[in-house]
Order: C-alpha cells, then structure tokens, then sequence
C-alpha cells in the first residue's frame, strides 16, 4: 500500500488527550518556516514514538491488523489502522488523519481544531 502521507521533517507528540481521543503531531516552524499539524481524531489505540525524525503515514494491511490485532488481544478493522513509519511498531486506531501547514507558532492553537488545554 502507498503512504497517505510523507515528510522528512522533524515531528513530535506536541498532545494527546485522552478524554477527547485526539493526537496531534507536529513540526515546528522554527526549523522550516512553517508549522505542519497532522490530527487523528476518535484514537481508540495508540503506540507512537515522541519523536518521528521523517514521517511516513500509510494504511494498515489485513494481516498487519491481524498481527497487531493478536498481540493486543483484540479486534482490529483494517480501515482504522494507520502505520507511522516501518513496521508495524509504531501505529495509530482511529479515524482518518488529517493534517495541515500554515505559518502558526508553537504556542498557537492548531487550525484542525483547538484541543483542550490549549489557548
């Protein structure tokens, strides 16, 4: 399967809330003159790293769902499973990520939708 997404930027877990089921990813602008955001709203599962050095996203395969599926001991639809980066290591269970680039600063609510605890 193709990625969704592809970036050799610098990523982070900028926030996650448990509550709301949302994470957000992000690449600063400090570094690249413009912030990108990428949002997976409804997380039902989650194992990412803090940090992504490039960041490919792509779907889940049938049997990469079955295999993360029997590891947790539990049900996996393909159709949620997204994969960041190799493997099946590093992994998101939710909706369809969505992700934006705009001129925002660090301590600027994302234009995908202000989460809690931010300003």
């Amino acid at each position: 399967m193709g990625n969704i997404y592809e970036s050799d930027r610098l990523f982070k877990v900028w926030q996650y809330t448990v509550s709301h089921r949302r994470l957000l990813l992000r690449s600063s602008r400090e570094e690249y003159g413009t912030r990108i955001d990428i949002l997976f709203a409804g997380v039902e599962r989650l194992c990412v790293q803090r940090v992504y050095e490039g960041l490919t996203i792509r779907r889940g395969t049938g049997e990469e769902a079955r295999r993360i599926g029997e590891a947790l001991d539990i049900e996996v639809d393909v159709e949620s499973l997204y994969l960041l980066g190799d493997g099946i290591s590093s992994f998101v269970i939710s909706g369809a990520p969505q992700w934006r680039e705009d001129d925002g600063y660090n301590d600027d609510p994302s234009r995908l939708g202000q989460l809690p605890g931010t300003p």
